[in-house]
């Protein structure tokens, strides 16, 4: 049966790229803020299953699984206040994805994004794997089984979201019964609008225009120094233009000390500091916010075992409420032992 909860549910794909500020900002800070609002119960999970579309080697997905477990933990995720699991170590996911694969037609499927984008490619339908094309079940049944009133997605999600809801009502209608709630997409406009340091494109690690965060603290410079700035100033001493500079963009979302984000923008706009100045100023000031992150990290990175057994809780957590959902549904088709 239906119940109407505050769970909040969001799923990570191991992708390998390591994480920038564009993901930070844009994503990762919204959804691990989620967890301190006392009114909402928060469900994030490493979706390693989903990751075995494009990823077939076994060092590869483990270090790519493993890496993003990292960097949440070290960001401020905090397995006291949500619950973080593994999808895998959740067997009731693809348990429900073989039942509400039942409830989607395949025409349906074909029109789903991921699959289309692959046709246009020149990609024909026999290289598609069924994992992509299956993808959306997978992932309605990892919304589905804990009932969340809401997904944090982005615009690129929505179509996910609307599938789920129509597996939800087909499988409801069948039966007569309100056992799925119809989750909502929680679309952030703010997720990866973050400018590049090529001051044109949104920030990309496949367009090279980034500004990492674990990475070596040269290669973090480099990055820095090497941002886009105001175009038309030739010279220290032209006045520059801040609005829409993606140096004082970054400055706004990673420096705290405002009164020097002032003062810097004061004197770019009249001609009395160079670029270098700032955009030192702009790494000291990312140092200083990402210190503990990086400490934290290399801590995590040198106990595994702790961060093994974070997952276990986790996983047993979210057992639970997906059992619950699991049982339910045999129940309501028919194969309840």
């Amino acid at each position: 049966m239906t119940t109407k909860t505050n769970r909040i549910l969001s799923g990570i794909t191991p992708s390998g790229n390591s994480l920038h500020i564009g993901n930070y900002f844009g994503a990762v800070k919204p959804q691990i803020e989620l967890q301190n609002d006392s009114s909402k119960e928060t469900f994030y999970f490493v979706a390693d299953l989903h990751a075995l579309t494009t990823v077939h080697d076994q060092k590869t997905l483990e270090k790519n699984i493993l890496g993003v477990v990292l960097d949440y933990l070290s960001l401020g995720l905090d397995p006291e206040k949500c619950v973080f699991f593994r999808q895998s170590q959740v067997p009731a996911h693809t348990q429900l994805a073989i039942v509400l694969a039942n409830y989607i037609s395949f025409g349906q499927m074909q029109r789903m994004h991921a699959f289309k984008d692959k046709l246009q490619k020149d990609i024909g339908v026999e290289s598609i794997n069924m994992g992509l094309f299956n993808y959306p079940i997978l992932m309605a049944a990892d919304i589905l089984l804990y009932k969340p009133f809401g997904i944090p997605v982005g615009e690129d999600q929505r179509q996910h979201i609307e599938l789920t809801r129509d597996i939800a009502e087909n499988f409801n209608r069948t039966y007569q019964q309100e056992e799925f709630p119809l989750p909502e997409p929680l679309i952030s406009k703010q997720v990866g609008k973050i400018v590049g340091t090529d001051g044109q494109r949104k920030m990309s690690k496949s367009l090279g225009n980034t500004i990492g965060i674990f990475e070596d603290e040269a290669v973090i410079r480099k990055q820095i120094m090497s941002c886009f700035t105001d175009p038309n100033r030739k010279k220290a001493t032209d006045p520059g233009k801040v609005d829409g500079n993606p140096i004082f963009i970054y400055h706004d979302l990673i420096n705290d000390n405002q009164d020097e984000v002032t003062d810097l923008k004061s004197r770019y706009q009249a001609g009395q500091v160079g670029d270098v100045e700032v955009k030192e100023k702009l790494f000291l000031a990312h140092q200083r916010m990402f210190e503990a992150a990086r400490k934290r990290r290399l801590a995590l990175a040198n106990d595994l075992e702790l961060v093994t057994k974070i997952l276990a809780m986790g996983a047993d957590k979210a057992g639970q409420v997906a059992n619950a959902t699991l049982t339910e549904v045999y129940k309501i088709i028919g194969v309840k032992n």
